[in-house]
């Protein structure tokens, strides 16, 4: 009985659902999955960057309704409706365009900035169009640079091609939190910035 509930999990749909779920957690792990999963022939390239895409359009809608439940929870409402709010309000409402597409690809902004557009009440339906449209670039960026960089990986350094595709996943994932190591590691081993 186990080990019929474990073959059914190499099923299409099994792994379809796996993946949307991931984006969740990580979607940097998701897409590299899906390059994965695609390169080596367990899921078609267009079922992989589907399921991707739509798990993490899906969690950024997500992070939208999160702001919007906010709103109805007085004591947030009582501390965060301020005039502040307003001007927050206005540049998110007159620039939402570029506030999507740079919260998608800038580490750390996507939460704040998608809570941000649900709080303050801009337009579900503008706001899912261009997290759509965000998506959509960014995956499909992740997806090309992937395969193309990890093909010629997997030549280079004689590793099975659905491992070498998520070698460039994995270093632009942890790109971003070596950065900030190094930065606050040069920071506090600087004597002029020690003391601030």
């Amino acid at each position: 009985m186990l080990s019929d509930a474990l073959n059914g999990m190499g099923e299409p749909w099994f792994i379809v659902v796996a993946l949307v779920l991931t984006t969740f957690l990580l979607e940097d792990v998701a897409i590299a999955a899906g390059v994965a999963l695609a390169s080596n022939g367990n899921l078609s390239w267009t079922l992989a960057f589907t399921a991707v895409a739509a798990g993490i359009a899906l969690g950024d809608v997500l992070l939208y309704w999160l702001g919007a439940g906010a709103r109805r929870i007085k004591w947030l409402e009582n501390r965060y409706i301020t005039a502040e709010t307003h001007k927050i309000t206005a540049g998110l409402h007159n620039h939402l365009i570029s506030a999507t597409l740079l919260a998608r690809v800038i580490p750390g902004l996507r939460l704040f900035t998608y809570t941000a557009c649900g709080f303050t009440k801009v337009s579900l339906a503008r706001f899912t169009v261009w997290v759509v449209i965000a998506v959509l670039m960014w995956t499909a960026s992740l997806f090309w640079l992937s395969a193309t960089t990890g093909h010629a990986l997997a030549l280079m350094l004689g590793v099975p091609e659905s491992v070498a595709v998520t070698l460039p996943i994995i270093a632009i994932a942890l790109a971003f939190p070596a950065y900030k190591y190094f930065k606050q590691h040069k920071k506090s081993s600087n004597p002029l910035t020690k003391n601030e």
